[in-house]
């Protein structure tokens, strides 16, 4: 018996101790609930705007890969525009190279075609350019000793 009484003295110390902490998780448990009850539509309207959020994210994404595509053929076009600018440049440098490889070729044969005829004009009447060729005057010695008064080279070909 005595060992009956210590067991009820113990579940009666158990029990007082365990009723205020059922107590407070009562109350605890009931706070929960009242937040759960209360947030849980705040959360789902949270989420509903997530979701929209999200699908606008996603058609700006739409949107910019159809810009970019846009851009690639501007950019694209830029590109080959470029290449023809640059191909034109080389054309350009190369005629330019051309004409000043020939064009001194060029002016000096004006030159001795436009002299020689002014040369055949003021000759005397017995005497003209193919009198001189025939006797044997040679043409591009007069033509060079102009070149050297003038302070000039003769073209090549022509020394």
């Amino acid at each position: 018996m005595t060992w009956q009484i210590i067991a009820m003295i113990l579940l009666a110390i158990i029990v007082g101790a365990l009723i205020p902490v059922l107590v407070q998780l009562r109350k605890t448990l009931r706070a929960a609930e009242t937040v759960l009850s209360t947030t849980g539509p705040k959360i789902d309207r949270t989420l509903e705007e997530v979701s929209e959020a999200a699908s606008r994210i996603n058609q700006v994404g739409r949107s910019l890969e159809r810009d970019a595509e846009g851009l690639r053929v501007f950019t694209d076009a830029a590109a080959n525009l470029g290449k023809s600018l640059k191909q034109a440049h080389d054309s350009l440098r190369m005629v330019t190279a051309v004409g000043a490889a020939v064009g001194p070729a060029i002016a000096a044969g004006l030159r001795s075609l436009f002299t020689s005829a002014r040369d055949d004009e003021a000759a005397p009447p017995g005497r003209r350019k193919d009198e001189a060729e025939s006797a044997g005057a040679p043409e591009t010695g007069a033509m060079d000793a102009r070149l050297e008064s003038l302070g000039k080279e003769a073209p090549i070909g022509h020394g």
